[in-house]
């Protein structure tokens, strides 16, 4: 095998059992979420575990990473805002505007969280506060099949891919402009 520039191999065993490959890495840490629910971040220079994040009550659904932050989002239907250097959770972005099934995806930066769901819905909230401010999406059939699978944004712009377990919402993506 041919490589460019200089590599070197730095091995490491994590005791632990990943799931669905949910990690982010920033350069200095690796963020995991596990099947026993819990999220730990790693130092990928020594592999030891520094933090075990606890609080969610299901399997990690999706995860961001970004400046020492990390949002998740679960099969509980609950996202947490998290501190990765001190391990504290920061918010849990719920109250009665939640989603009502599993976070399916996640996005955020410096003052919002976009969240979709298994309920049909895509969400925003404010990062620091946790409060809820909107629904960006609501399918009709969300709640008796509509899902929004993922999605993507810009400053401007919202994407999301959306269809349905059991047909009820045909396969597409949405594109949409943020006012």
């Amino acid at each position: 095998m041919e490589t460019m520039g200089s590599f070197h191999n730095l091995f490491l065993v994590f005791p632990y059992i990943f799931f669905q490959n949910f990690f982010q890495f920033d350069g200095v840490h690796v963020v995991s979420g596990s099947l026993d629910t819990s999220i730990r971040v790693w130092d990928v220079e020594t592999g030891q575990c520094r933090h075990t994040l606890m609080g969610h009550q299901s399997l990690t659904s999706g995860m961001e990473l970004k400046n020492n932050i990390l949002i998740s989002g679960n099969a509980d239907s609950t996202v947490k805002v998290w501190d990765i250097v001190s391990g504290q959770c920061l918010q849990t972005l719920s109250g009665s505007n939640k989603h009502r099934s599993a976070v399916t995806c996640l996005q955020f930066n410096n003052k919002f969280v976009v969240t979709s769901s298994d309920d049909g819905t895509v969400k925003l909230w404010d990062v620091r506060t946790g409060e809820f401010i909107r629904n960006l999406v609501a399918l009709e059939s969300g709640g008796s099949g509509g899902v929004v699978w993922r999605i993507r944004a810009s400053d401007t712009k919202l994407v999301c891919a959306v269809g349905s377990r059991n047909g009820t919402e045909e396969t597409k993506l949405l594109v949409l402009d943020f006012d």
